[in-house]
């Protein structure tokens, strides 16, 4: 994105620190704090991070032209950094520019394939190397040539390489489309064998609405509904949805890492294979239908932009089909406390 006032100016802290890197200066960009909002320019052969001044005691402008004239008198030697520098460079990059699924996405990628070494003197063949290492699990090696290339690009872009060396390489890795739904039996396994820490709480909330594990953090409780911003949604689009009782008592602000080793334990307390956590959205949605919901309601309930509310409808049809919603949520609530929760 390309910094403006109107964007600087409603920069609000949302629970973490956030940085913001302007399109049309690389490396300078703002950094949003609890006590306000910084400047600041990565700078140096290793990037490090320089605070150039507070918002609005230095203006954007300011800051801007401030950057320019730090950046000129920089050393613009780059030939011996290391692969783990720039990684960690661009990482932070990642975190203010990318959806924190996604620059969470890259940041494992990166760090578990991508080849250590000087950066400049990485031959194509070492990372297609590690590529093709992969060739036995498609799906990751799908996403560690993106991971790839996105990093190298901006390698390029960022003056910390001449050119990008696998550019022009096609992705060789094939996601399998999944089509996993757990039964009712594998649902309530997977229940009864969790507890109170924040991946079952995350794992709770996404059996009870059916919201992707990186949009649980940031469900908010309005009354009977609850709210995700746009900025922490796939499609970035507001989701508004109704919940019921069971599931106002498991919604509390939870943000968690570790999900291999937590979602491996689960595995092995539950007794239940062979399943991503994503396969609950897919199971939530499947168990709707049993049950007799529409199929323009589950889209609203899983802020789906595609199908039946897409094109045309989707553009002039702004019934937000609340009631609908709440009658389907409770009609499902009502089949988990019996089936999952054996309560009546």
């Amino acid at each position: 994105m390309r910094l403006t006032d109107a964007f600087v100016k409603n920069l609000k802290f949302e629970g973490e620190k956030t940085r913001y890197f302007d399109d049309a200066l690389p490396n300078f960009g703002v950094r949003v704090y609890k006590s306000g909002v910084s400047f600041v320019l990565l700078t140096g052969p290793t990037r490090k991070q320089t605070t150039i001044g507070r918002y609005p005691a230095i203006s954007l402008k300011e800051a801007r032209t401030k950057a320019i004239t730090l950046l000129g008198t920089m050393p613009s030697d780059t030939s011996n950094i290391s692969v783990s520098d720039a990684l960690s460079d661009f990482i932070s990059y990642a975190e203010g520019y990318n959806s924190p699924r996604t620059a969470s996405d890259y940041k494992r990628l990166l760090n578990k394939h991508f080849p250590q070494g000087t950066l400049h003197k990485l031959l194509r063949s070492q990372i297609l190397a590690r590529l093709e290492a992969l060739s036995n699990v498609p799906g990751e090696r799908s996403h560690a040539t993106t991971a790839f290339q996105v990093f190298l690009n901006w390698c390029v872009h960022n003056g910390y390489l001449d050119y990008n060396p696998i550019a022009g390489l096609r992705n060789q890795g094939k996601i399998q489309k999944r089509d996993r739904v757990l039964t009712d039996e594998e649902v309530k396994s997977v229940w009864d064998v969790l507890t109170d820490d924040r991946f079952s709480t995350i794992v709770r909330l996404m059996i009870l609405t059916g919201q992707r594990r990186g949009e649980i953090p940031y469900m908010q409780l309005d009354g009977e509904v609850v709210s995700i911003p746009k900025e922490h949604t796939k499609n970035k689009r507001e989701h508004v949805f109704p919940i019921g009782n069971c599931t106002v008592q498991y919604l509390v602000p939870v943000q968690f890492n570790g999900w291999s080793k937590a979602k491996l334990r689960l595995d092995e307390q539950s007794g239940v294979n062979n399943w991503v956590l994503h396969d609950l959205r897919r199971t939530y949605a499947t168990k709707h239908a049993e049950l007799g919901t529409p199929i323009h309601v589950i889209e609203k309930l899983l802020n789906h932009v595609s199908g039946t509310l897409s094109g045309v409808a989707g553009i002039y049809n702004r019934y937000s089909y609340m009631d609908e919603m709440k009658d389907a949520v409770q009609r499902y609530e009502d089949w988990l406390q019996s089936a999952v929760l054996r309560q009546v």
